[in-house]
Protein backbone atom coordinates (compact mmCIF):
# COMPACT_ATOMS: atom_id res chain seq x y z
CA UNK A 1 0.00 0.00 0.00
CA UNK A 2 1.33 3.43 -0.92
CA UNK A 3 2.34 5.67 1.95
CA UNK A 4 0.46 8.99 2.26
CA UNK A 5 2.35 11.79 0.52
CA UNK A 6 2.73 13.90 3.65
CA UNK A 7 4.20 11.14 5.82
CA UNK A 8 6.36 9.71 3.08
CA UNK A 9 7.82 13.11 2.40
CA UNK A 10 8.52 13.63 6.10
CA UNK A 11 10.21 10.22 6.41
CA UNK A 12 12.42 11.00 3.44
CA UNK A 13 13.22 14.39 4.92
CA UNK A 14 14.02 12.75 8.33
CA UNK A 15 16.61 10.31 6.91
CA UNK A 16 19.36 12.88 6.19
CA UNK A 17 18.83 14.43 9.63
CA UNK A 18 19.07 11.02 11.40
CA UNK A 19 22.23 10.05 9.49
CA UNK A 20 23.83 13.38 10.30
CA UNK A 21 23.02 12.98 13.99
CA UNK A 22 24.45 9.40 14.06
CA UNK A 23 27.57 10.53 12.25
CA UNK A 24 28.05 13.40 14.66
CA UNK A 25 27.68 11.04 17.61
CA UNK A 26 30.30 8.65 16.19
CA UNK A 27 32.73 11.49 15.56
CA UNK A 28 32.21 12.72 19.12
CA UNK A 29 32.99 9.25 20.57
CA UNK A 30 36.10 8.85 18.41
CA UNK A 31 37.42 12.27 19.34
CA UNK A 32 36.75 11.61 22.99
CA UNK A 33 38.65 8.31 22.85
CA UNK A 34 41.57 9.89 21.02
CA UNK A 35 41.86 12.70 23.52
CA UNK A 36 41.70 10.14 26.37
CA UNK A 37 44.56 8.10 24.90
CA UNK A 38 46.63 11.23 24.41
CA UNK A 39 46.12 12.29 27.99
CA UNK A 40 47.06 8.81 29.19
CA UNK A 41 50.55 9.27 27.74
CA UNK A 42 51.04 12.98 28.46
CA UNK A 43 49.79 13.55 32.02
CA UNK A 44 50.36 11.84 35.37
CA UNK A 45 48.29 8.85 36.47
CA UNK A 46 46.01 10.76 38.84
CA UNK A 47 45.27 13.37 36.28
CA UNK A 48 44.71 10.66 33.67
CA UNK A 49 41.85 9.19 35.70
CA UNK A 50 40.15 12.52 36.26
CA UNK A 51 40.52 13.51 32.62
CA UNK A 52 39.24 10.15 31.41
CA UNK A 53 36.16 10.42 33.68
CA UNK A 54 35.48 13.97 32.43
CA UNK A 55 35.81 12.92 28.81
CA UNK A 56 33.48 9.99 29.25
CA UNK A 57 30.93 12.23 30.96
CA UNK A 58 31.19 14.77 28.12
CA UNK A 59 30.75 12.05 25.55
CA UNK A 60 27.67 10.64 27.26
CA UNK A 61 26.11 14.09 27.65
CA UNK A 62 26.81 14.90 24.03
CA UNK A 63 25.28 11.64 22.87
CA UNK A 64 22.16 12.19 24.98
CA UNK A 65 21.78 15.80 23.71
CA UNK A 66 22.13 14.77 20.08
CA UNK A 67 19.60 11.97 20.51
CA UNK A 68 17.10 14.34 22.18
CA UNK A 69 17.45 16.89 19.40
CA UNK A 70 16.84 14.25 16.74
CA UNK A 71 13.70 12.99 18.49
CA UNK A 72 12.32 16.52 18.96
CA UNK A 73 12.92 17.35 15.34
CA UNK A 74 11.18 14.16 14.23
CA UNK A 75 8.14 14.85 16.44
CA UNK A 76 7.77 18.44 15.13
CA UNK A 77 7.87 17.28 11.53
CA UNK A 78 5.39 14.51 12.21
CA UNK A 79 2.93 16.92 13.87
CA UNK A 80 3.24 19.41 11.02
CA UNK A 81 2.59 16.67 8.47
CA UNK A 82 -0.53 15.45 10.28
CA UNK A 83 -1.91 19.00 10.46
CA UNK A 84 -1.25 19.57 6.78
CA UNK A 85 -2.91 16.29 5.78
CA UNK A 86 -6.04 16.86 7.88
CA UNK A 87 -9.12 18.14 5.92
CA UNK A 88 -9.95 21.86 6.36
CA UNK A 89 -12.78 22.50 8.78
CA UNK A 90 -15.75 24.57 7.53
CA UNK A 91 -15.74 28.23 8.52
CA UNK A 92 -17.47 29.04 11.76
CA UNK A 93 -20.85 30.60 10.86
CA UNK A 94 -20.50 32.81 13.89
CA UNK A 95 -17.46 34.57 12.44
CA UNK A 96 -17.74 37.96 10.73
CA UNK A 97 -19.23 41.21 12.02
CA UNK A 98 -22.75 40.63 10.75
CA UNK A 99 -22.96 37.08 12.12
CA UNK A 100 -21.46 38.24 15.39
CA UNK A 101 -24.02 41.01 15.72
CA UNK A 102 -26.84 38.65 14.74
CA UNK A 103 -26.04 36.12 17.46
CA UNK A 104 -28.47 36.04 20.37
CA UNK A 105 -26.21 35.86 23.35
CA UNK A 106 -27.70 36.59 26.76
CA UNK A 107 -24.51 37.58 28.54
CA UNK A 108 -22.81 40.96 28.79
CA UNK A 109 -21.14 40.51 25.39
CA UNK A 110 -24.54 39.92 23.80
CA UNK A 111 -25.89 43.11 25.36
CA UNK A 112 -22.92 45.07 24.03
CA UNK A 113 -23.42 43.59 20.55
CA UNK A 114 -27.11 44.53 20.56
CA UNK A 115 -26.28 48.10 21.63
CA UNK A 116 -23.64 48.33 18.90
CA UNK A 117 -26.23 47.11 16.36
CA UNK A 118 -28.67 49.80 17.47
CA UNK A 119 -26.02 52.52 17.19
CA UNK A 120 -25.03 51.24 13.73
CA UNK A 121 -28.65 51.43 12.55
CA UNK A 122 -28.97 55.00 13.88
CA UNK A 123 -25.77 56.04 12.09
CA UNK A 124 -26.95 54.49 8.83
CA UNK A 125 -30.27 56.34 9.08
CA UNK A 126 -28.52 59.63 9.84
CA UNK A 127 -26.15 59.09 6.90
CA UNK A 128 -29.12 58.67 4.54
CA UNK A 129 -30.64 61.86 5.96
CA UNK A 130 -27.38 63.74 5.39
CA UNK A 131 -27.35 62.60 1.74
CA UNK A 132 -30.96 63.72 1.34
CA UNK A 133 -30.20 67.11 2.91
CA UNK A 134 -27.14 67.47 0.66
CA UNK A 135 -29.30 66.95 -2.42
CA UNK A 136 -31.87 69.46 -1.18
CA UNK A 137 -29.13 71.97 -0.33
CA UNK A 138 -27.65 71.68 -3.83
CA UNK A 139 -31.08 72.28 -5.38
CA UNK A 140 -31.66 75.31 -3.15
CA UNK A 141 -28.18 76.60 -3.92
CA UNK A 142 -28.86 76.29 -7.65
CA UNK A 143 -32.12 78.20 -7.21
CA UNK A 144 -30.27 80.92 -5.30
CA UNK A 145 -27.64 81.21 -8.04
CA UNK A 146 -30.35 81.53 -10.68
CA UNK A 147 -32.20 84.07 -8.54
CA UNK A 148 -29.02 86.13 -8.09
CA UNK A 149 -28.39 86.09 -11.82
CA UNK A 150 -31.97 87.13 -12.42
CA UNK A 151 -31.70 89.92 -9.85
CA UNK A 152 -28.51 91.17 -11.46
CA UNK A 153 -30.18 91.07 -14.86
CA UNK A 154 -33.18 92.96 -13.49
CA UNK A 155 -30.92 95.55 -11.87
CA UNK A 156 -29.39 96.24 -15.31
CA UNK A 157 -32.63 96.01 -17.35
CA UNK A 158 -35.34 98.58 -17.94
CA UNK A 159 -38.56 96.94 -16.79
CA UNK A 160 -40.84 98.60 -19.35
CA UNK A 161 -38.81 98.14 -22.54
CA UNK A 162 -36.64 95.14 -21.52
CA UNK A 163 -33.47 96.76 -22.84
CA UNK A 164 -30.58 97.87 -20.65
CA UNK A 165 -31.16 100.68 -18.15
CA UNK A 166 -28.99 103.73 -17.46
CA UNK A 167 -26.82 101.83 -15.00
CA UNK A 168 -26.18 99.12 -17.60
CA UNK A 169 -25.35 101.80 -20.17
CA UNK A 170 -22.78 103.46 -17.90
CA UNK A 171 -21.14 100.14 -17.01
CA UNK A 172 -20.97 98.94 -20.62
CA UNK A 173 -19.62 102.26 -21.88
CA UNK A 174 -16.69 102.06 -19.45
CA UNK A 175 -16.07 98.43 -20.39
CA UNK A 176 -16.17 99.20 -24.11
CA UNK A 177 -13.81 102.18 -23.74
CA UNK A 178 -11.32 99.98 -21.85
CA UNK A 179 -11.60 97.08 -24.29
CA UNK A 180 -11.34 99.23 -27.40
CA UNK A 181 -8.38 101.14 -25.95
CA UNK A 182 -6.57 97.91 -25.12
CA UNK A 183 -7.07 96.26 -28.51
CA UNK A 184 -7.04 99.39 -30.67
CA UNK A 185 -10.64 98.98 -31.87
CA UNK A 186 -13.25 101.57 -32.74
CA UNK A 187 -16.90 101.59 -31.66
CA UNK A 188 -19.91 103.78 -32.37
CA UNK A 189 -22.56 105.21 -30.08
CA UNK A 190 -26.09 106.12 -31.17
CA UNK A 191 -28.41 108.25 -29.05
CA UNK A 192 -32.10 108.18 -30.07
CA UNK A 193 -34.93 110.44 -28.99
CA UNK A 194 -38.61 109.96 -29.85
CA UNK A 195 -39.84 113.03 -31.72
CA UNK A 196 -42.63 115.08 -30.11
CA UNK A 197 -43.17 112.44 -27.42
CA UNK A 198 -44.55 114.87 -24.82
CA UNK A 199 -47.21 115.99 -27.30
CA UNK A 200 -48.01 112.33 -28.05
CA UNK A 201 -48.56 111.60 -24.34
CA UNK A 202 -50.75 114.64 -23.95
CA UNK A 203 -52.89 113.57 -26.92
CA UNK A 204 -53.13 109.81 -26.39
CA UNK A 205 -52.28 109.35 -22.70
CA UNK A 206 -49.38 107.75 -20.87
CA UNK A 207 -50.50 104.12 -21.36
CA UNK A 208 -50.27 104.63 -25.11
CA UNK A 209 -46.94 106.34 -24.60
CA UNK A 210 -45.73 103.27 -22.67
CA UNK A 211 -46.87 101.10 -25.58
CA UNK A 212 -44.69 103.17 -27.93
CA UNK A 213 -41.71 102.79 -25.59
CA UNK A 214 -42.22 99.02 -25.46
CA UNK A 215 -42.48 98.81 -29.25
CA UNK A 216 -39.26 100.80 -29.67
CA UNK A 217 -37.48 98.57 -27.14
CA UNK A 218 -38.65 95.44 -28.99
CA UNK A 219 -37.43 96.85 -32.30
CA UNK A 220 -34.03 97.68 -30.84
CA UNK A 221 -33.68 94.15 -29.45
CA UNK A 222 -34.65 92.61 -32.77
CA UNK A 223 -32.10 94.74 -34.67
CA UNK A 224 -29.24 94.12 -32.21
CA UNK A 225 -26.29 92.19 -33.54
CA UNK A 226 -24.19 89.98 -31.29
CA UNK A 227 -22.39 92.23 -28.83
CA UNK A 228 -24.57 95.31 -29.42
CA UNK A 229 -25.96 97.01 -26.30
CA UNK A 230 -29.42 98.68 -26.58
CA UNK A 231 -30.39 100.77 -23.54
CA UNK A 232 -33.03 103.17 -22.33
CA UNK A 233 -31.15 106.01 -20.68
CA UNK A 234 -34.06 108.22 -19.60
CA UNK A 235 -37.67 109.03 -20.52
CA UNK A 236 -38.01 108.74 -24.30
CA UNK A 237 -34.23 108.70 -24.85
CA UNK A 238 -32.43 105.51 -25.90
CA UNK A 239 -28.83 104.56 -26.75
CA UNK A 240 -27.14 101.91 -28.85
CA UNK A 241 -23.51 100.86 -28.22
CA UNK A 242 -22.09 99.25 -31.37
CA UNK A 243 -18.76 97.51 -30.59
CA UNK A 244 -16.10 97.32 -33.31
CA UNK A 245 -18.12 99.56 -35.58
CA UNK A 246 -16.50 102.56 -37.30
CA UNK A 247 -18.47 105.79 -37.84
CA UNK A 248 -19.37 105.04 -41.47
CA UNK A 249 -20.86 101.65 -40.56
CA UNK A 250 -22.56 103.22 -37.56
CA UNK A 251 -24.27 105.71 -39.88
CA UNK A 252 -25.65 102.87 -42.00
CA UNK A 253 -26.97 101.07 -38.92
CA UNK A 254 -28.51 104.28 -37.56
CA UNK A 255 -30.33 104.93 -40.82
CA UNK A 256 -31.78 101.40 -40.83
CA UNK A 257 -32.89 101.98 -37.27
CA UNK A 258 -34.58 105.27 -38.14
CA UNK A 259 -36.44 103.76 -41.08
CA UNK A 260 -37.45 100.72 -39.02
CA UNK A 261 -39.07 102.89 -36.35
CA UNK A 262 -40.91 104.99 -38.93
CA UNK A 263 -42.21 101.87 -40.67
CA UNK A 264 -43.33 99.81 -37.66
CA UNK A 265 -44.26 102.12 -34.74
CA UNK A 266 -47.40 104.17 -35.21
CA UNK A 267 -49.93 106.13 -33.19
CA UNK A 268 -52.86 104.16 -31.71
CA UNK A 269 -55.25 105.37 -34.38
CA UNK A 270 -52.72 104.57 -37.11
CA UNK A 271 -52.95 108.09 -38.44
CA UNK A 272 -49.25 108.92 -38.28
CA UNK A 273 -45.93 107.15 -37.72
CA UNK A 274 -43.68 107.55 -34.71
CA UNK A 275 -40.27 108.91 -35.64
CA UNK A 276 -36.92 109.27 -33.90
CA UNK A 277 -33.97 111.62 -34.20
CA UNK A 278 -30.52 110.03 -33.89
CA UNK A 279 -27.08 111.41 -33.07
CA UNK A 280 -23.91 109.41 -33.75
CA UNK A 281 -20.38 109.61 -32.32
CA UNK A 282 -17.42 107.24 -32.59
CA UNK A 283 -14.48 106.21 -30.38
CA UNK A 284 -11.69 107.28 -30.50
CA UNK A 285 -12.44 109.74 -33.29
CA UNK A 286 -14.91 111.88 -31.35
CA UNK A 287 -13.78 111.21 -27.77
CA UNK A 288 -11.40 109.20 -25.59
CA UNK A 289 -13.58 108.84 -22.48
CA UNK A 290 -17.21 107.79 -21.91
CA UNK A 291 -18.16 111.36 -21.08
CA UNK A 292 -16.59 112.76 -24.25
CA UNK A 293 -18.21 110.18 -26.54
CA UNK A 294 -21.66 110.67 -24.95
CA UNK A 295 -21.36 114.46 -25.17
CA UNK A 296 -20.45 114.23 -28.87
CA UNK A 297 -23.43 111.95 -29.61
CA UNK A 298 -25.74 114.32 -27.68
CA UNK A 299 -24.57 117.27 -29.74
CA UNK A 300 -25.21 115.33 -32.94
CA UNK A 301 -28.72 114.44 -31.66
CA UNK A 302 -29.50 118.13 -31.02
CA UNK A 303 -28.35 118.87 -34.57
CA UNK A 304 -30.89 116.31 -35.84
CA UNK A 305 -33.63 117.98 -33.80
CA UNK A 306 -32.72 121.44 -35.01
CA UNK A 307 -32.59 120.20 -38.60
CA UNK A 308 -36.24 119.06 -38.53
CA UNK A 309 -36.27 115.72 -36.64
CA UNK A 310 -36.58 112.18 -38.06
CA UNK A 311 -32.99 112.11 -39.24
CA UNK A 312 -29.50 110.82 -38.42
CA UNK A 313 -26.59 113.20 -37.75
CA UNK A 314 -22.95 112.25 -37.20
CA UNK A 315 -20.86 114.38 -34.87
CA UNK A 316 -18.40 116.76 -36.48
CA UNK A 317 -15.90 118.86 -34.58
CA UNK A 318 -16.52 122.57 -34.76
Amino acid sequence: MAEPPGRGGDAAADRPGSLAAALGLAVLVVVTAAVGLALAWLVPDAARGAAAVALVADGVLGALLASALVRARREVRSKAASLAAAPAEPADPGQGLQALLASERTDEIGALMREFTRILEVLQFQASQVQDYAGRFEAINEELRNANLRLRELSLTDELTEVGNRRNFDVRMREEINRSTRFGHAFSLLILDIDAFKKFNDEFGHPQGDAVLRALGALMRSMSREGDVPCRIGGEEFAFILPETIKADGLLFAERMRRGVEATVRSPDGSRPITVSIGLAAFPEDGKSPEEVVRAADEALYDSKRAGRNRVTAYTRR
